[in-house]
């Protein structure tokens, strides 16, 4: 109905509205209360929309305000999830959020606002239920919509630095430094090839100057779902590379590292999985062994001859791979010899056919 009765008023009066084209809603004269607020682009799954909303305050009450103002204008929602993050005059963060009945929503859509460091900003995300359960999937929308309502106002705060080193006095910078929470994890016993050290840390582990890890048991996070959100939180933007090391422990696990995955790329963490404590041990040790190798060290050796070049050069056209090409020298001699090569005769050549000859 209010998607309805917009496309009436573009369609009579020739125009488009400002927050169609922009998400961002003008302050009249009428109303110099409510700021210039902005909105998402709408996601739409199985007839459920989504749509963030977001305005800069300074106080509680306009942040609520803000939210009233959402569940009179967005008519026929069925949730309006708040939260926001205000710093006070005298430091503190008030931080506060409400799920209106989209369980763990509000938690969520706060967390992504203290992980981006976004301050003096409320978000509201607008949800019309389609008659159909989404999931979890449904957090991935609500989070999706969020962040790009916080870069559409600019909430986002890139001055922080995004790197934290490790120069705590007594750590020696050739071992891995280990949190205390760790202590009789199986996985310790694994690292062999490089030294450990227990220290006052906020990740499980420090792998490098610039690289931590959380650790997560996948039998754990079933329990307790909550526990990563708030270890991802108290991270914040701290290091350059951030690893979520899961443990795979448990058969069914299918879902839950679907919604790890979502969890990282939101967060901008890597996730590697491991099946055992032992695989889990080496994945760390590997991270130290190689802080300080060059990128040269994973990339593809190519053999100084002329078919190593050639299969190198040839495999980057689609299905082609190293036996074609291969095919294709031994034929026709050379790669000049390939390219003056009727395609009658290259598409009789064992392997090739002619959807290859086309791709050539």
């Amino acid at each position: 109905m209010h998607e309805e009765m917009q496309l009436d008023v573009r369609e009579s009066t020739g125009t488009t509205s400002v927050r169609e084209e922009t998400g961002i809603e003008s302050t009249s004269n009428e109303d110099n209360a409510l700021p210039t607020s902005f909105h998402s682009s709408s996601i739409i799954d199985r007839k459920s929309k989504f749509v963030a909303h977001a305005k800069k305050v300074t106080t509680k009450e306009e942040a609520e305000a803000f939210w009233r103002k959402i569940q009179s204008t967005e008519k026929g929602a069925t949730h309006n999830v708040l939260a926001y993050r205000i710093q006070s005059a005298d430091g503190p963060f008030i931080e506060e959020y409400h799920d209106d009945g989209e369980t763990y929503a509000g938690n969520r859509v706060l967390t992504l606002l203290k992980t981006i460091d976004a301050k003096n900003v409320v978000v509201v995300v607008t949800r019309w239920f389609g008659g159909q359960l989404l999931g979890p999937i449904r957090f991935e929308h609500i989070l999706k919509c969020s962040r790009e309502v916080l870069d559409k106002g600019l909430f986002i705060n890139t001055t922080k630095s995004s790197v934290t080193i490790n120069k705590r006095a007594g750590y020696t910078t050739n071992s891995i430094i280990v949190n205390g929470c760790q202590r009789g994890n199986p996985i310790l016993q694994f690292i062999r090839n490089v030294p450990w050290e227990f220290g006052d840390i906020v990740p499980d582990y420090v792998v490098g100057q610039t690289t931590c890890a959380l650790f997560l048991s996948l039998r754990y996070h079933r329990l307790h779902p909550e526990y990563i959100y708030n270890r991802i939180d108290k991270l914040v933007n701290s290091y350059v590379l951030r690893i979520l090391l899961v443990l795979v422990d448990t058969d069914s696990h299918k879902e839950s590292i679907r919604e790890l995955t979502k969890i990282c790329v939101i967060n901008n963490f890597t996730m590697i999985l491991s099946w055992s404590s032992e695989e889990a041990g080496r994945y760390l040790e590997t991270y130290k062994a190689f802080e300080h190798k060059s990128p040269d060290l994973i990339m593809e050796k190519i053999e100084n001859n002329y078919l190593s070049k050639l299969i190198h050069c040839m495999t980057h056209i689609r299905s082609v791979n190293k036996t074609d090409v291969v095919t294709l020298a031994s034929t026709f001699g050379s790669l000049k010899g390939i390219m003056k090569a009727a395609p009658e005769d290259m598409s009789i050549c064992p392997g090739i056919g002619q959807k290859n000859t086309r791709n050539f």
